[in-house]
Protein backbone atom coordinates (compact mmCIF):
# COMPACT_ATOMS: atom_id res chain seq x y z
CA UNK A 1 0.00 0.00 0.00
CA UNK A 2 1.37 3.44 -0.87
CA UNK A 3 2.39 5.30 1.96
CA UNK A 4 -0.35 7.65 3.15
CA UNK A 5 -0.68 10.80 5.88
CA UNK A 6 -2.95 10.31 8.62
CA UNK A 7 -6.08 11.73 8.52
CA UNK A 8 -7.69 14.40 10.56
CA UNK A 9 -9.54 11.95 12.63
CA UNK A 10 -6.65 9.58 13.68
CA UNK A 11 -4.56 12.63 14.03
CA UNK A 12 -6.94 13.95 16.29
CA UNK A 13 -6.52 10.17 18.09
CA UNK A 14 -3.07 10.36 18.39
CA UNK A 15 -2.32 13.30 19.85
CA UNK A 16 -5.59 13.31 21.94
CA UNK A 17 -5.16 10.19 23.58
CA UNK A 18 -1.13 11.33 25.49
CA UNK A 19 -1.75 12.79 28.61
CA UNK A 20 0.46 15.58 29.62
CA UNK A 21 0.03 19.04 30.90
CA UNK A 22 -1.34 21.46 27.93
CA UNK A 23 -1.62 25.18 28.83
CA UNK A 24 -4.93 26.72 29.72
CA UNK A 25 -4.86 28.65 26.06
CA UNK A 26 -4.32 24.82 24.01
CA UNK A 27 -1.56 26.46 22.48
CA UNK A 28 0.55 23.79 23.08
CA UNK A 29 1.64 20.92 20.96
CA UNK A 30 0.34 19.35 23.63
CA UNK A 31 2.33 21.85 26.12
CA UNK A 32 2.27 25.00 24.47
CA UNK A 33 4.59 23.82 22.17
CA UNK A 34 7.63 25.48 21.17
CA UNK A 35 9.99 23.29 19.45
CA UNK A 36 12.49 22.05 22.01
CA UNK A 37 14.17 18.75 23.13
CA UNK A 38 14.70 19.09 26.42
CA UNK A 39 13.15 21.11 29.27
CA UNK A 40 15.36 23.84 30.78
CA UNK A 41 15.24 26.28 33.53
CA UNK A 42 15.19 29.93 33.60
CA UNK A 43 14.14 32.79 31.71
CA UNK A 44 13.18 32.55 28.23
CA UNK A 45 15.69 34.03 25.52
CA UNK A 46 15.18 37.94 24.22
CA UNK A 47 12.27 38.18 21.83
CA UNK A 48 14.06 39.22 19.14
CA UNK A 49 14.51 39.03 14.98
CA UNK A 50 15.94 35.63 15.48
CA UNK A 51 12.94 34.16 16.82
CA UNK A 52 14.28 33.41 20.39
CA UNK A 53 11.34 33.94 22.86
CA UNK A 54 9.02 30.97 21.44
CA UNK A 55 9.74 27.94 24.12
CA UNK A 56 7.87 30.08 27.40
CA UNK A 57 5.48 27.07 28.03
CA UNK A 58 8.75 24.33 27.81
CA UNK A 59 10.62 26.25 30.47
CA UNK A 60 7.75 26.79 32.71
CA UNK A 61 8.38 24.29 35.91
CA UNK A 62 5.30 22.22 34.93
CA UNK A 63 6.76 21.20 31.76
CA UNK A 64 8.72 18.94 33.85
CA UNK A 65 5.53 16.46 33.95
CA UNK A 66 4.52 16.65 30.45
CA UNK A 67 6.46 15.29 27.14
CA UNK A 68 8.98 17.42 24.61
CA UNK A 69 8.83 17.77 21.06
CA UNK A 70 11.32 14.94 20.97
CA UNK A 71 9.10 12.34 23.31
CA UNK A 72 6.37 12.95 21.00
CA UNK A 73 8.26 12.37 18.08
CA UNK A 74 9.25 8.64 19.66
CA UNK A 75 5.60 8.04 20.71
CA UNK A 76 3.86 9.14 17.67
CA UNK A 77 6.48 7.03 15.76
CA UNK A 78 6.22 3.82 18.11
CA UNK A 79 2.28 3.83 17.83
CA UNK A 80 2.63 3.85 13.87
CA UNK A 81 4.81 0.67 14.10
CA UNK A 82 2.28 -0.73 16.81
CA UNK A 83 -0.57 -0.23 13.87
CA UNK A 84 1.60 -1.44 11.01
CA UNK A 85 1.83 -4.54 13.03
CA UNK A 86 -1.84 -4.84 13.74
CA UNK A 87 -2.51 -4.24 10.21
CA UNK A 88 -0.44 -7.10 9.32
CA UNK A 89 -2.64 -9.23 10.98
CA UNK A 90 -5.53 -8.89 8.51
CA UNK A 91 -2.70 -9.02 5.71
CA UNK A 92 -3.11 -5.29 4.85
CA UNK A 93 0.71 -3.56 4.44
CA UNK A 94 0.95 -0.43 5.86
CA UNK A 95 3.95 1.71 5.35
CA UNK A 96 3.58 4.60 8.06
CA UNK A 97 4.87 7.97 7.16
CA UNK A 98 7.48 9.41 9.71
CA UNK A 99 6.39 10.97 12.79
CA UNK A 100 7.79 14.42 11.42
CA UNK A 101 4.95 14.32 8.90
CA UNK A 102 2.06 13.36 11.33
CA UNK A 103 2.94 16.10 13.99
CA UNK A 104 2.72 19.59 12.87
CA UNK A 105 6.05 21.06 13.05
CA UNK A 106 6.26 23.77 15.98
CA UNK A 107 4.97 27.49 16.01
CA UNK A 108 5.89 30.38 18.13
CA UNK A 109 4.79 29.94 21.95
CA UNK A 110 1.36 32.24 22.62
CA UNK A 111 0.78 31.59 26.47
CA UNK A 112 1.39 35.36 26.43
CA UNK A 113 0.63 36.36 23.28
CA UNK A 114 2.60 36.23 20.03
CA UNK A 115 6.23 35.83 20.98
CA UNK A 116 8.08 35.69 17.78
CA UNK A 117 9.32 38.87 15.83
CA UNK A 118 9.85 36.91 13.05
CA UNK A 119 6.49 35.05 12.77
CA UNK A 120 5.31 38.71 13.84
CA UNK A 121 6.55 40.31 10.73
CA UNK A 122 5.52 37.55 8.11
CA UNK A 123 2.19 36.10 9.66
CA UNK A 124 1.07 38.82 12.15
CA UNK A 125 -1.23 37.26 14.15
CA UNK A 126 -2.16 34.02 12.02
CA UNK A 127 -0.53 30.73 12.83
CA UNK A 128 1.69 30.00 10.21
CA UNK A 129 0.66 27.50 7.55
CA UNK A 130 0.86 23.99 8.22
CA UNK A 131 1.12 21.27 5.11
CA UNK A 132 -2.10 19.17 3.95
CA UNK A 133 -1.87 16.19 4.85
CA UNK A 134 -2.23 13.76 1.84
CA UNK A 135 -5.76 12.63 1.13
CA UNK A 136 -6.69 8.84 1.97
CA UNK A 137 -8.96 8.53 -0.77
CA UNK A 138 -6.73 6.12 -2.42
CA UNK A 139 -7.12 3.84 0.17
CA UNK A 140 -9.10 0.60 -0.39
CA UNK A 141 -13.06 -0.12 1.26
CA UNK A 142 -10.69 -2.86 3.58
CA UNK A 143 -7.60 -0.74 4.44
CA UNK A 144 -9.76 2.06 5.93
CA UNK A 145 -11.69 0.15 8.03
CA UNK A 146 -8.14 -1.75 9.37
CA UNK A 147 -6.37 1.14 9.78
CA UNK A 148 -9.31 3.62 10.53
CA UNK A 149 -12.30 1.29 11.94
CA UNK A 150 -14.71 2.88 9.39
CA UNK A 151 -15.74 1.82 6.18
CA UNK A 152 -15.38 4.15 2.74
CA UNK A 153 -18.13 6.11 3.40
CA UNK A 154 -17.49 6.90 6.78
CA UNK A 155 -19.45 4.85 8.84
CA UNK A 156 -17.83 2.85 11.86
CA UNK A 157 -20.04 -0.17 12.11
CA UNK A 158 -19.85 -1.43 15.25
CA UNK A 159 -18.31 -5.28 15.51
CA UNK A 160 -16.59 -4.66 12.23
CA UNK A 161 -14.78 -7.47 11.01
CA UNK A 162 -12.11 -8.14 7.79
CA UNK A 163 -10.76 -11.92 7.17
CA UNK A 164 -12.66 -13.25 10.00
CA UNK A 165 -11.27 -11.21 12.73
CA UNK A 166 -12.80 -8.20 14.62
CA UNK A 167 -11.24 -4.92 13.96
CA UNK A 168 -10.35 -2.75 16.71
CA UNK A 169 -12.92 0.16 17.37
CA UNK A 170 -10.67 2.79 16.24
CA UNK A 171 -8.82 0.80 13.49
CA UNK A 172 -4.97 -0.30 13.77
CA UNK A 173 -4.37 3.24 13.95
CA UNK A 174 -6.31 3.70 17.16
CA UNK A 175 -4.80 0.42 18.42
CA UNK A 176 -1.48 1.17 18.28
CA UNK A 177 -2.02 4.82 20.58
CA UNK A 178 -4.28 2.43 22.94
CA UNK A 179 -1.64 -0.45 23.84
CA UNK A 180 1.28 2.28 24.18
CA UNK A 181 -1.05 4.70 26.16
CA UNK A 182 -3.43 2.11 28.67
CA UNK A 183 0.35 0.51 30.57
CA UNK A 184 0.97 4.56 31.46
CA UNK A 185 -2.13 5.95 32.66
CA UNK A 186 -2.25 8.44 35.66
CA UNK A 187 -5.12 10.39 35.25
CA UNK A 188 -4.65 11.97 38.87
CA UNK A 189 -1.34 12.89 37.96
CA UNK A 190 -1.97 14.64 34.42
CA UNK A 191 -5.28 16.47 35.73
CA UNK A 192 -3.07 17.47 38.82
CA UNK A 193 -0.60 18.73 36.26
CA UNK A 194 -3.22 20.35 33.70
CA UNK A 195 -4.73 22.64 37.03
CA UNK A 196 -1.44 23.98 37.94
CA UNK A 197 -0.83 24.65 34.36
CA UNK A 198 -4.26 26.44 33.96
CA UNK A 199 -4.39 28.21 37.57
CA UNK A 200 -0.64 29.30 37.44
CA UNK A 201 -1.50 31.07 34.39
CA UNK A 202 -5.12 33.08 35.99
CA UNK A 203 -3.10 33.92 39.27
CA UNK A 204 0.47 35.05 37.66
CA UNK A 205 -2.28 37.61 35.79
CA UNK A 206 -2.36 38.97 39.07
CA UNK A 207 0.96 39.79 40.51
CA UNK A 208 1.49 43.27 40.55
CA UNK A 209 4.95 43.28 38.22
CA UNK A 210 2.58 41.59 36.14
CA UNK A 211 0.15 44.13 36.41
CA UNK A 212 2.40 46.87 35.73
CA UNK A 213 4.54 45.27 33.00
CA UNK A 214 0.84 44.89 31.13
CA UNK A 215 0.10 48.60 32.06
CA UNK A 216 3.33 49.41 30.16
CA UNK A 217 3.12 47.33 27.78
CA UNK A 218 -1.07 48.80 26.95
CA UNK A 219 0.49 52.52 26.94
CA UNK A 220 3.77 51.48 24.31
CA UNK A 221 1.09 50.01 21.77
CA UNK A 222 -1.10 53.31 22.64
CA UNK A 223 2.03 55.56 22.00
CA UNK A 224 2.25 53.84 18.63
CA UNK A 225 -1.63 54.03 17.57
CA UNK A 226 -2.83 50.90 18.67
CA UNK A 227 -5.68 50.17 21.78
CA UNK A 228 -5.19 47.12 23.77
CA UNK A 229 -5.58 46.79 27.14
CA UNK A 230 -3.92 43.24 26.76
CA UNK A 231 -1.83 40.85 24.79
CA UNK A 232 -4.50 38.54 24.14
CA UNK A 233 -6.59 40.83 23.07
CA UNK A 234 -5.35 41.10 19.42
CA UNK A 235 -5.55 37.93 18.72
CA UNK A 236 -9.65 38.02 19.15
CA UNK A 237 -9.56 40.94 16.86
CA UNK A 238 -12.02 39.91 14.41
CA UNK A 239 -10.18 41.62 12.05
CA UNK A 240 -7.31 39.11 11.95
CA UNK A 241 -9.17 36.23 11.97
CA UNK A 242 -9.83 36.50 8.61
CA UNK A 243 -8.20 34.66 5.75
CA UNK A 244 -5.95 37.18 4.85
CA UNK A 245 -3.22 38.82 6.59
CA UNK A 246 -3.37 42.42 7.00
CA UNK A 247 -0.79 45.58 6.68
CA UNK A 248 -2.73 46.51 9.75
CA UNK A 249 -2.32 43.46 11.32
CA UNK A 250 1.37 42.83 10.63
CA UNK A 251 1.94 46.25 11.65
CA UNK A 252 0.04 45.67 14.75
CA UNK A 253 2.16 42.42 15.82
CA UNK A 254 5.12 43.68 15.19
CA UNK A 255 4.47 47.00 17.68
CA UNK A 256 3.04 44.13 19.82
CA UNK A 257 6.51 42.02 19.99
CA UNK A 258 8.78 45.78 20.19
CA UNK A 259 6.51 46.39 23.20
CA UNK A 260 6.98 43.42 24.99
CA UNK A 261 10.64 43.46 24.40
CA UNK A 262 10.73 47.51 25.96
CA UNK A 263 8.56 46.49 28.72
CA UNK A 264 9.98 42.96 29.60
CA UNK A 265 6.77 41.54 29.77
CA UNK A 266 7.52 38.16 28.21
CA UNK A 267 10.24 38.02 30.97
CA UNK A 268 8.23 39.48 33.95
CA UNK A 269 5.47 36.92 33.14
CA UNK A 270 7.36 34.05 32.59
CA UNK A 271 9.26 34.67 35.75
CA UNK A 272 5.83 35.41 38.19
CA UNK A 273 4.09 31.97 36.48
CA UNK A 274 7.37 30.10 37.12
CA UNK A 275 7.09 30.61 41.26
CA UNK A 276 3.21 30.30 41.30
CA UNK A 277 4.01 27.23 39.45
CA UNK A 278 7.34 26.01 41.88
CA UNK A 279 4.96 26.67 44.92
CA UNK A 280 1.99 24.43 43.53
CA UNK A 281 4.33 22.11 42.55
CA UNK A 282 5.68 21.35 45.97
CA UNK A 283 2.48 20.98 47.33
CA UNK A 284 1.94 18.02 44.86
CA UNK A 285 5.31 16.23 44.61
CA UNK A 286 4.81 13.20 45.10
CA UNK A 287 1.92 12.66 42.84
CA UNK A 288 3.32 14.64 40.14
CA UNK A 289 6.62 12.38 40.10
CA UNK A 290 4.56 9.26 39.84
CA UNK A 291 3.54 10.95 36.64
CA UNK A 292 7.12 11.86 35.63
CA UNK A 293 7.88 8.19 35.98
CA UNK A 294 5.40 6.65 34.04
CA UNK A 295 6.01 9.36 31.06
CA UNK A 296 9.49 8.15 30.92
CA UNK A 297 8.37 4.67 30.84
CA UNK A 298 6.16 5.05 28.04
CA UNK A 299 9.47 7.33 25.93
CA UNK A 300 11.48 4.53 26.82
CA UNK A 301 9.20 1.92 25.63
CA UNK A 302 8.69 4.14 22.32
CA UNK A 303 12.46 4.34 21.81
CA UNK A 304 12.70 0.29 22.52
CA UNK A 305 9.81 -0.30 19.67
CA UNK A 306 11.15 2.12 17.40
CA UNK A 307 15.13 0.70 17.83
CA UNK A 308 13.29 -2.62 17.26
CA UNK A 309 11.79 -1.98 14.38
CA UNK A 310 15.17 -0.04 12.93
CA UNK A 311 16.93 -3.41 13.28
CA UNK A 312 13.91 -5.58 11.59
CA UNK A 313 14.68 -3.19 8.12
CA UNK A 314 18.38 -2.86 8.49
CA UNK A 315 17.84 -6.84 8.51
CA UNK A 316 15.48 -7.20 5.94
CA UNK A 317 13.26 -8.80 8.51
CA UNK A 318 10.07 -6.27 8.99
CA UNK A 319 7.98 -7.68 6.33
Amino acid sequence: MRRQALSALVLALLLGCSPGAPPPDGTARPTGAPGTATHRAGPPPDPGENGAGTTLTARLPIARYSYSDDEYLAITAAELILARDCARRYGVTYDPPQATAVLAPPFADRRYGISSAREAARWGYHLPPQPDPASDSALSAAEQLVLYGRRADGESPRDATHRGRRVPAHGCLGEGVEKLRKPYEFSAGADAASRIAARSFVRSRQDSRVRAALTEWAACMRENGFSYASPMDPLKNPAFQRSGISRQEKETARTDIACKHRTRLLETWFEAEARVQRTAIAGDTARLEQLRGLHLAKVREARRIVAGADRDREAGTDT
